[in-house]
């Protein structure tokens, strides 16, 4: 259902918030090879991505001392100089690196980032715009090999929950693969929500208001997969109201995108979500975007309910016109309502 203008949806209270984002128990990822286990998993994550979009994880087993390690490096990375961090800045020639002053549905939000591409040389052999080398602080040396598991780790969930949604959806658990090679698209992204605006030491007219940590929206690639800290601010929007995702200690938060929603001929639908401004303490995230290969048609699949809602959307244009959007106005967003058939009205 399209929203007009969702940020005035009220919060929900009281009854409202009764509901509340699923929490699924992967048993442990050892566990996802028995027969009962995984169709059970497959079954909550069908039930949650038709009620929310949005559900968390626990017992996905990444462990502790890992995910304190990725903790301590992202907090000590924020903690430098700002000088020190723009000296990284990324750029529209390469997407990866430092920025503070992102563009979401062309407002900007109160918020510092640092995205983290695939390992690869800076050579690249495509017209893949996403193929750059990320740029390391030197004063950091710990910070690269922390980032670079943390990658690896997010890599293998995002393969385990793209199985489940198949399976869900009654699929092979490896229709999907092919989507995904040579090379996904997908990055690492660190994210602070500071009290202080990360543009306070510009002058007013090089600023304007930032009234949200980030604006509402859906992701555009497959899913994404979020380590939280425990500052609430998450919030998804559903049957008019916007929802807080508390969070729960050691659970990532997952959440489909524009693509599986695409995939799925609308059976599961991508939820918009943003992230309050902090005003009382900075928040933490760390989302990891599972992404499609740079080349990858997207198009609803072979026994998807109903008549095709959507004709096939080429993966790499979709997510450099998303991406040309956080640095400038560039008017409209794409959606993929623009790749809607008459199947869809």
């Amino acid at each position: 259902m399209t929203v007009a203008n969702p940020d005035l949806s009220p919060l929900a209270t009281g009854d409202d918030v009764r509901q509340s984002v699923p929490v699924i128990d992967l048993g442990g990822i050892a566990d996802m090879r028995d027969a009962a286990t995984v169709s059970r998993v497959a079954g909550e994550i069908g039930e949650a991505c038709r009620a929310w979009g949005f559900f968390q994880i626990v017992n996905h087993g990444v462990d502790s001392p890992h995910l304190e390690n990725v903790w301590r490096a992202v907090r000590d990375f924020f903690a430098l100089s700002r000088d020190d961090k723009r000296k990284l800045n990324r750029s529209s020639n390469n997407p990866w690196g430092y920025f503070d002053r992102e563009l979401t549905k062309n407002q900007r939000d109160k918020k510092e980032i640092f995205d983290i591409g695939p390992e690869t040389d800076e050579s690249p052999v495509s017209e893949d715009p996403f193929s750059g080398a990320t740029p390391w602080p030197a004063s950091q040396p710990n910070f690269q090999a922390a980032m670079r598991a943390h990658f690896v780790a997010c890599e293998s969930l995002s393969r385990v929950m793209m199985e489940a949604v198949c399976l869900s959806l009654d699929l092979p658990k490896s229709r999907l693969d092919e989507a995904f090679r040579p090379n996904h698209t997908s990055f690492l992204r660190l994210n602070h929500y500071p009290v202080e605006d990360p543009l306070s030491d510009l002058p007013d007219t090089e600023r304007d208001g930032a009234d949200l940590g980030i604006h509402h929206h859906s992701d555009a690639g497959a899913v994404t997969i979020l380590l939280q800290d425990d500052v609430s601010g998450l919030q998804v929007h559903k049957d008019g109201f916007w929802h807080v995702v508390q969070p729960v200690e050691g659970a990532f938060v997952i959440n489909i995108g524009d693509m599986v929603q695409v995939w799925s001929n609308d059976e599961y639908r991508a939820a918009l979500h943003r992230v309050a401004a902090m005003d009382q303490v900075d928040r933490y995230s760390i989302p990891f975007f599972y992404n499609p290969s740079y080349d990858a048609q997207v198009a609803p699949l072979e026994g998807a309910g109903g008549d095709r809602r959507y004709s096939a959307i080429d993966w790499g244009e979709f997510r450099r016109r998303r991406a040309d959007g956080d640095f400038a106005n560039v008017g409209r967003e794409v959606q993929i309502a623009d790749y809607a058939t008459s199947a869809s009205q």
